[in-house]
């Protein structure tokens, strides 16, 4: 009898170690205190102001009879080049001209598929980015946006 209650002692104390080894390691890890005990928080940046670009739709290049529509919004980095932007007709036109020179040798396996789509916008934030000024040191566009995306 006096064998089980040093057993049971000893597996309720294992067990208590444990327990509260556990609570103490998950909420460490949970916080985010790897540097040194103090929390760390993720910072995510606000979005900037988004310019839309409007519709664009046409005839894919290649074989076949395949169309799209596609709408498209850039994130720009200050608000200063949003206005400059918008209110400049001579920079919008130039910024489509520059996206329907793009979408002019596109095919459907390059559209079809979202690495295709990922890859289309990444080319019209570089070329968008090389023909826009600066803002403070910086590219002006954040991101291309897609606000519909449809191949047939």
């Amino acid at each position: 009898m006096k064998r089980i209650i040093i057993f049971v002692i000893v597996g309720l104390v294992m067990f208590g170690a444990g327990f509260g080894g556990g609570v103490f390691l998950g909420r460490s890890m949970s916080s985010g205190e790897s540097d040194g005990g103090q929390s760390s928080v993720r910072v995510v940046p606000e979005p900037g102001p988004i310019v839309s670009l409007g519709e664009f739709s046409g005839v894919l290049a290649g074989g076949g009879n395949h169309s799209f529509t596609i709408a498209l919004s850039m994130e720009l980095v200050s608000r200063e080049e949003a206005v400059s932007i918008v209110q400049a007709p001579g920079w919008f036109a130039r910024i489509r001209n520059e996206v329907n020179l793009l979408l002019k040798d596109r095919t459907y396996t390059d559209m079809n598929s979202a690495e295709g789509a990922l890859q289309f916008a990444g080319d019209i934030k570089r070329v968008l980015n090389s023909i826009l000024p600066d803002v403070k040191g910086e590219a002006p566009i954040a991101q291309i946006l897609f606000d519909s995306f449809t191949v047939l």
